[in-house]
């Protein structure tokens, strides 16, 4: 994920399916505190839990609905609209925390929305409408409250020192022999000293050599300074790691992609933890009415509505259109 890319849910592929909003999944609201806000009605919540049936549905047909996620036999439905209770909370505490940053969507990115609600409002048939209770001015809020979500993400953390160092996030590529004998290991190091190949020497002691992409701390310290002290080519010594004896052959001592990728993800985790830290402190003083009878009224199973709109993918593809628009002034 890029710096530029905006905080978004996402939909777990068939394991969960659970929705992770700035990269948290939690089955209880985060939630707490004494001040009293009003959550978001039902027709708010249908925009999103309709969006996410038909996803799951794709994924796993409609029978997943009935599935037992633990063992005390709660259903896959319930677990969904627990982590659906979990987004919408969040996504009004977000809103809440923009106001009290003084954060707004621009010009652009309320015209962008604007856009977004129209087109998934079009996109409903009479009989979506109907069964969702929606309107232009619940959709409108939904597209609205979700971006200004996404932006209020990005507008606490822009300014932190978050920087990764290129030493910090190396990947090289390694090779190695492991085995829980140390004298065989220490024979496969001698025949290795004696220009012999790893591979060659390995199948002789009747023992595999296993590639991989490291990264640091991935695995324990003795191995991690090993490894990385190696240069393109070169063989380590015997090194101990987790009761195994190994020998580690550094076939390319900076994958420059791999190493990018893990820069990004190490970014991504410090700006998320920055902005939990600021979250965390203002969602404390604040609890949310929501009606129950309009959750204990959500059902996952049964018929499908809104199969033409994606709450999700309309507001991505908005999202891309006005950036592409803003860049080219």
């Amino acid at each position: 994920m890029s710096r530029g890319k905006k905080w978004r849910v996402r939909a777990a592929i068939l394991v969960s399916l659970a929705f992770l909003l700035s990269g948290c999944q939690k089955t209880e609201s985060i939630l707490a505190g004494m001040g009293s806000e009003r959550g978001y009605g039902l027709p708010e919540i249908m925009i999103t839990a309709m969006s996410q049936k038909n996803t799951c549905e794709s994924l796993c047909t409609d029978q997943i609905w009935s599935a037992q996620v633990d063992e005390s036999g709660k259903t896959f439905e319930e677990y969904t609209k627990e982590q659906l209770k979990s987004f919408m909370d969040e996504l009004k505490i977000l809103t809440l925390l923009a106001k009290e940053r003084n954060i707004s969507l621009t010009e652009e990115e309320a015209a962008a929305m604007s856009q977004a609600a129209d087109e998934y409002l079009a996109a409903l048939t009479s009989e979506d409408i109907s069964y969702m209770g929606v309107d232009e001015t619940s959709v409108s809020t939904m597209f609205h409250d979700y971006c200004l979500a996404n932006k209020t993400v990005g507008e606490l953390t822009k300014d932190l020192d978050m920087e990764v160092s290129d030493s910090e996030a190396k990947v090289i590529e390694i090779s190695e022999v492991r085995t829980d004998d140390l004298e065989l290991a220490q024979s496969l190091a001698d025949s290795l000293k004696e220009g012999t190949s790893m591979e060659r020497a390995a199948a002789a002691k009747g023992l595999e050599v296993s590639s991989e992409k490291l990264g640091r701390a991935d695995k324990g310290e003795a191995y991690d300074y090993a490894a990385f002290s190696l240069e393109t080519g070169e063989v380590s010594e015997v090194v101990e790691d987790e009761g195994e004896y190994c020998i580690i052959r550094c076939d390319n001592d900076y994958d420059q992609e791999a190493t990018a990728q893990r820069k990004e993800q190490i970014y991504d985790a410090r700006r998320q933890k920055a902005f939990q830290d600021i979250y965390s402190g203002f969602q404390a003083g604040i609890t949310l009415n929501d009606s129950v009878r309009d959750w204990e009224s959500l059902t996952l199973a049964g018929k499908a509505y809104a199969e033409g709109a994606d709450f999700f993918e309309i507001y991505r593809k908005h999202t891309l259109i006005q950036t592409e628009q803003l860049g080219e002034q």
